[in-house]
């Protein structure tokens, strides 16, 4: 069932300068010479983004591999507050590794999950805790890959800003896709609902092909395109939040997409929440908004350009 709906639009945030310092990872990855030599902290310092970097992973130990990665960890957080003034906790960044039930999947590691939740792989199988630390390592090394290749730095903090929200909000994902539909930014709570999405995003993109899906005119109302799906049998099990209360599925009926298209820097953009239940998404549509306007226009230069024409040019006085 489709349905569209109106949400009032606020006043455009305003747009704020780039941050001009570069951060070097020397300055906020900060590892313990006991547990990593020198030697080899100088050399993550200086080729953390190098393909030398990966295969020299494999002469470290477990535990120089784990510090590291809590430094990592901390170095990432760090980063995101003086490159972005962005808030960023450990779960958040831990979220962008692959989660366990999925790796132990992949992989067909068959140890109990108690036994890594609770730090006790490596006395079981070392081989695999090995490889999961390296995976994870290398997913959050990713996160200061945004120093040299400006493209991805939209990408990535919009992602953090997503899960946020989520955090925030009873949302079980976020999309972002570009006027024709296609996601570029996506995700989720957890939820393994993979086919509902793909026909959900599907729908969505013929739905802009025919000009069913209607964008905003700024200044105007929101138009929110709805998209509901049943909760059947096959679903329950993956939807993270009946995993955690399966007393939720008496009162949690559908899956809700709700996509609303909007401009960000002249620039037609797709945004997409995926929820269950009653979500009060006019408390927090705006801000999600804002933010990615305000993330896009910092951090992507042709954005900035973009903006930057729509200026009235003030006269001299």
């Amino acid at each position: 069932m489709k349905t569209k709906t109106n949400i009032p639009l606020n006043p455009e945030m305003p747009m704020q300068e780039e941050p001009a310092d570069l951060i070097r990872i020397g300055d906020i990855l900060k590892l313990n010479p006991k547990v990593i030599p020198e030697k080899k902290i100088h050399f993550i310092h200086d080729h953390l983004h190098s393909p030398d970097f990966q295969s020299a992973l494999d002469t470290f130990t477990y535990p120089q591999l784990t510090h590291l990665l809590d430094g990592l960890v901390a170095a990432a957080i760090e980063y995101y507050r003086l490159r972005f003034n962005m808030a960023a906790d450990e779960r958040t960044i831990k979220s962008q590794c692959e989660n366990l039930l999925d790796f132990k999947e992949r992989t067909g590691c068959s140890e109990p999950i108690d036994e890594c939740l609770n730090e006790g792989c490596y006395h079981i199988n070392p081989k695999c805790a090995v490889r999961k630390a390296k995976e994870d390592i290398l997913v959050i090394a990713k996160v200061f890959e945004s120093r040299a290749n400006r493209s991805h730095i939209p990408h990535i903090a919009i992602e953090l800003f997503f899960k946020k929200l989520i955090n925030d909000y009873n949302c079980i994902g976020l999309i972002l896709s570009d006027k024709f539909g296609t996601p570029k930014v996506f995700i989720t709570d957890g939820s393994r609902i993979s086919s509902v999405i793909t026909t959900a995003m599907r729908r969505l993109a013929d739905s802009i092909a025919d000009f069913e899906f209607r964008f905003s005119v700024p200044n105007e109302p929101y138009l929110i395109f709805n998209q509901r799906f049943p909760i059947d049998a096959a679903l329950i099990p993956k939807l993270a939040a009946i995993e955690k209360n399966p007393e939720l599925i008496r009162y949690l009926k559908v899956i809700t997409f709700s996509s609303v298209g909007f401009d960000v820097a002249y620039e037609k953009t797709v945004l997409t929440i995926i929820y269950i239940g009653d979500n009060m998404i006019r408390q927090y549509l705006q801000r999600l908004i804002d933010g990615i306007s305000r993330i896009k226009i910092e951090t992507d230069p042709d954005a900035r350009i973009r903006q930057s024409f729509g200026r009235r040019i003030k006269p001299k006085t």
